[in-house]
């Protein structure tokens, strides 16, 4: 059976639709990607609206709850879920909705410092079994493996060096972090000067002190 001599690619297809709400229309193909971005914003506003019609069902309950035959049930239920509504308005205000900002990025600081020691930890067992290949090379005088040792030790700088980059972007937030926590009167943030200078098998233990304590900042964040 002869195979066809050129396959052609299918059409792409219409992108899908959706009206949100205030009547503005979105057109994407990949509609999930965007989405989510398009409706954090709008989420304050829904949380407005579900207040005040909690507010109204609770108005509206009042009469009903006199009777004839009187029958408060109602007014509580509504009360309840007017309380629970309103709670979450809290949050649009600054002051009290910052503590759940700096979580957030404690959060956020935390995770990736947890990835970021356990590169730290394969690549100081990886210096560790390097070591022991540049000495094998060295009494055997192999220059292959002398070669093949040479290589893995630039890798094993460059994946230093590129920890250290991912390290300035954490070093922002932090400074981030301190500037948020002082706003609401929090603990004071620590910073990564314990980490300077310090070869690969030597900074696990101070980035595991750093992480205990971003652990008691986070403890220590009073939360509405």
């Amino acid at each position: 059976m002869a195979l066809p001599i050129l396959i052609r690619l299918p059409a792409a297809p219409d992108p899908l639709t959706m009206t949100l709400p205030g009547g503005v229309t979105m057109q994407q193909q990949d509609l999930i990607k965007v989405i989510q971005p398009a409706l954090t914003p709008l989420m304050p506003v829904f949380n407005i609206l579900d207040a005040v019609i909690a507010v109204f069902n609770t108005v509206k309950a009042i009469p009903e709850s006199l009777g004839p035959p009187p029958d408060p049930t109602k007014l509580v239920s509504a009360i309840v879920e007017m309380t629970k509504k309103v709670s979450k308005l809290l949050r649009l205000v600054p002051q009290l909705s910052l503590p759940y900002t700096i979580l957030g990025v404690v959060d956020l600081i935390l995770d990736t410092l947890g990835r970021l020691r356990d590169q730290l930890v394969f690549l100081a067992h990886s210096a560790q079994r390097l070591a022991s290949l540049t000495q094998r090379a060295t009494e055997l005088n192999d220059p292959g493996l002398a070669a093949v040792a040479a290589c893995a030790r630039a890798n094993i700088e460059q994946e230093a060096a590129n920890l250290s980059k991912g390290l300035g972007a954490v070093s922002t937030l932090l400074g981030i972090l301190s500037i948020f926590t002082s706003m609401i009167g929090g603990p004071k943030v620590p910073d990564l000067s314990s980490l300077s200078g310090k070869p690969l098998d030597e900074a696990v233990k101070p980035l595991d002190d750093l992480v205990k304590a971003l652990q008691q900042v986070r403890s220590s964040i009073p939360v509405p």
